[in-house]
């Protein structure tokens, strides 16, 4: 794929109109100017994303700009191999959006309404091949075919979905997002769960199986679950340990959660634990794995429904070059 990002390589940007900062006219029109070898559409609505990327694939265009937030990353990149098949286009991440964590991992994030500017120069000087950041996807199946399969970057159950929800309601409603909506997130929900009264059973979790790479399924009740191919989070968060083997990262948390105070603050200062593990905290990486739970998840900030038969096959099998400017 890099071979292909010359000085001359078409742009197609995907814009999400609805995106925070693209309500706030984040710039992308004005920069791109009259320049012929950049097209700007707009996705009104996710059923628009693939014709857009039929006419970007028709028109040669090899790297493609998503304007918007991780769910917009999210349905571009389910749709990009139904489009280009295994030829894929670079990708590149503005980051419009209230959290853009696939934009901080992949670097555009700390360059906010710069980020487009850059590239263009970048192009222009030739130097896009040497700002490449490939990653790996994950590819969520359901297997009774409740839904059409996905593709992302982050993937999360039980607790995840509790703090997506928080952050969603009480969050970014006060007007907080990215670093400051993370910080607030975190605070609260971990708050809660500590010394909370626990009305909705948090601490309790969800019954879930779990099978890393095709090794025996183990089913318990889990606080959380949490599965990325992301290299990096926001804030500098990295909850995961033991996990530069594989594609997939994964954090998996058994309930309730005993001394929960302790691990959160061994993850967070990165100074795990050995008796962390016995106690049901574990993490590693894998390169596929197969869950059944019967309640909702969430994939880059939205949540999924599981299905009458609730068992998902995740993989990463798929790779994308981001580019960092």
């Amino acid at each position: 794929m890099t071979g292909k990002l010359s000085s001359s390589v078409g742009i197609g940007v995907i814009q999400n109109p609805f995106s925070t900062l693209n309500r706030k006219r984040y710039g992308v029109v004005q920069a791109a100017g009259s320049d012929p070898t950049i097209h700007v559409e707009q996705a009104g609505q996710t059923d628009d994303i693939k014709d857009i990327l039929i006419r970007y694939r028709d028109a040669g265009l090899g790297l493609i700009v998503v304007d918007g937030g991780d769910g917009t990353v999210r349905e571009v990149l389910t749709r990009l191999p139904l489009v280009y098949g295994s030829e894929l286009p670079a990708l590149c991440v503005l980051p419009s959006g209230k959290t853009n964590v696939c934009a901080h991992d992949t670097g555009t994030a700390k360059y906010k309404r710069q980020a487009f500017s850059r590239l263009l120069a970048m192009r222009a000087s030739g130097t896009l091949a040497g700002h490449v950041r490939r990653r790996s996807v994950l590819g969520i199946e359901w297997e009774d075919g409740f839904h059409e399969p996905v593709k992302g970057m982050l993937l999360g159950f039980g607790g995840f979905r509790e703090a997506t929800n928080l952050a969603q309601s009480h969050v970014h409603s006060k007007g907080l997002n990215h670093n400051a909506a993370v910080a607030m997130t975190l605070f609260s929900f971990f708050y809660g769960a500590i010394f909370g009264r626990d009305d909705r059973g948090l601490r309790l979790g969800e019954e879930m199986s779990v099978s890393f790479n095709g090794q025996e399924a183990v089913t318990h009740a889990r606080f959380g679950l949490i599965l990325t191919t992301l290299h990096s989070f926001v804030l500098g968060v990295w909850p995961f340990w033991d996990d530069d083997e594989q594609a997939i990262s994964w954090l998996d948390i058994k309930a309730p959660p005993p001394r929960l105070l302790r691990a959160v603050l061994a993850v967070f200062l990165k100074r795990i634990k050995p008796w962390m593990a016995e106690a049901g905290y574990r993490s590693g990486s894998a390169s596929h794995l197969t869950i059944e739970t019967h309640k909702p998840f969430i994939i880059d900030g939205e949540t999924f429904e599981p299905g009458p038969k609730g068992r998902l096959r995740i993989t990463s099998d798929m790779q994308i070059d981001f580019i960092a400017p």
